[in-house]
């Protein structure tokens, strides 16, 4: 087995993918949702804070003697205090003096009211540092203008809340997409332990003795799964045909090429002891010259009989050709057989082309068979007809002679292969065309049959194909 690629696709994986890929995106969407949440919290927890230290300013406001006072409470800028000391600043403003506190903090430009109090924010920098200014209007009695007061706060402490609470949120998400990530490759392991089961019952047959080419249980196998097994075991099943047709094809070899080789040995240690020519040499001569023909033969149809029952093919749907041509081309290549012994051949034919779909060279080979053996098992001066028939059932060929025929209760068995009539043992054959015409016809979805001859006598061989609708008519 090839070892396999360090970047193979993994089906695993890629679910995994597919589905992290989806929670971690919904992840940062939250993760964005979440900051903004978050910063909202912390600007509306201090920025109420901050609220109260300029409202309890604002509230010591007071005119004395002409003049505005201002009673700064300790707890105003207390509740500002914090761990992270951030500095307070603070201002006082009146018709655009400044009253108390620090000039460096401007009354700012209206802003919207944030809060019911009419308390309004907004972001400064004071002495080089970012701010959040808190700032309110007071209308001061006997004061024709309102007096502005804000207070001010460095961002040091909002910037730490937000990020632990950021750093918070962050933790969470992760551990939930690494707990989610745990469950879903635990859950796809699960999942696909039934392809694993089915990868270990494949496994165990390769090292077996023997090749199993047993089917898969479709059963076991998930639905989404078992149209492939149930493709894998008719791929094993093809598979199986051949092995077959190959030990098949090496049992008759090395059975029937026996009597020839051992003709081949005898003669040839005759020619050693004799010359080649005496009357014994050439004799040995003439029977080594039969045995390589009856070898060649034999090859021939172990070979045609082999691709025949090649069940990994399928030519049903070849291309499209015209039976009569096909079939006058093998009548013309078998006429002078059949003139040498003294037979007489006949074709009949339509006057229109008949056309098929398929592939011409197996139709070629299955007129050639059975008209090799009516040539060859006919009587002396006897005929031999060929018929080309076009109707409603389909295109038929007829091949007819009259011979002595083949009896009904052996009419099947001459298609098994290698079997021979008791009559026709000393004749020259091998008992393989009839089964290489059937493996031929199907498969090319046609039918073969036997009966006897029209007049009552001699045998005709009938092949009837199927009705093929898209085949094309060819000209003629």
């Amino acid at each position: 087995m090839s070892a396999r690629p360090a970047f193979a696709p993994s089906l695993r994986r890629r679910l995994l993918l597919v589905l992290l890929i989806p929670l971690v995106c919904l992840a940062m969407l939250l993760g964005a949702g979440g900051a903004w949440f978050i910063h909202q919290v912390v600007e509306h927890a201090n920025d109420r804070v901050l609220s109260g230290s300029t409202q309890a300013i604002a509230e010591t406001l007071a005119l004395e003697d002409g003049e505005l006072t201002v009673d700064l409470p300790p707890a105003a800028l207390g509740m500002l205090e914090n761990a992270d000391r951030d500095n307070v600043f603070y201002s006082v403003w009146h018709d655009r003096q400044l009253v108390t506190g620090y000039a460096e903090l401007p009354p700012g430009a209206p802003s919207p009211v944030e809060d019911a109090s009419g308390v309004s924010f907004r972001y400064g920098v004071v002495r080089g540092d970012p701010v959040r200014i808190a700032q309110v209007a007071r209308q001061v009695p006997r004061l024709a203008t309102p007096v502005y007061v804000q207070v001010a706060e460095t961002l040091r402490t909002r910037e730490a809340q937000q990020q632990n609470m950021l750093a918070a949120l962050g933790g969470v998400e992760v551990a939930l997409v690494a707990w989610v990530a745990l469950l879903v490759w635990l859950a796809l392991s699960w999942g696909l332990d039934p392809l694993a089961e089915l990868k270990r019952e494949v496994e165990a047959r390769v090292g077996a003795a023997a090749a199993d080419f047993r089917p898969l249980p479709v059963s076991k196998a998930p639905r989404e799964v078992a149209p492939f097994v149930s493709a894998f075991n008719v791929l094993l099943a093809q598979l199986e045909g051949s092995v077959e047709t190959t030990r098949r094809f090496t049992a008759d070899a090395s059975h029937q090429m026996r009597t020839p080789l051992a003709v081949l040995r005898a003669h040839l240690d005759s020619l050693t002891r004799h010359s080649s020519e005496s009357l014994e040499g050439r004799a040995a001569l003439a029977d080594i010259e039969g045995a390589v023909r009856t070898l060649g033969r034999l090859l021939t149809q172990l070979i045609a009989l082999a691709r025949a029952e090649d069940q990994g093919q399928d030519v049903r749907g070849g291309v499209a050709f015209d039976l009569v041509e096909t079939v006058a081309e093998v009548a013309r290549e078998r006429a002078p057989d059949a003139l040498k012994a003294g037979l007489e051949l006949a074709f009949e034919r339509p006057d229109a082309a008949v056309p098929l779909n398929g592939e011409p060279i197996l139709v070629h080979e299955m007129v050639a068979n059975l008209l090799d053996n009516a040539i060859r098992y006919n009587r002396p001066g006897g005929a031999v007809t060929i018929r080309v028939v076009q109707g409603a059932e389909g295109a038929r060929l007829e091949v007819e002679d009259d011979g002595p025929g083949i009896p009904q209760p052996e009419r099947e068995r001459v298609f098994e292969r290698f079997y021979r009539m008791t009559r026709d043992a000393r004749r020259d054959g091998s008992g393989l065309g009839l089964p290489i015409v059937r493996a031929l016809a199907q498969r090319l979805g046609a039918e073969v049959r036997l009966d006897v001859g029209r007049n009552g006598s001699g045998l005709k061989a009938t092949i009837q194909f199927p009705v093929t609708a898209e085949a094309q008519p060819v000209e003629a």
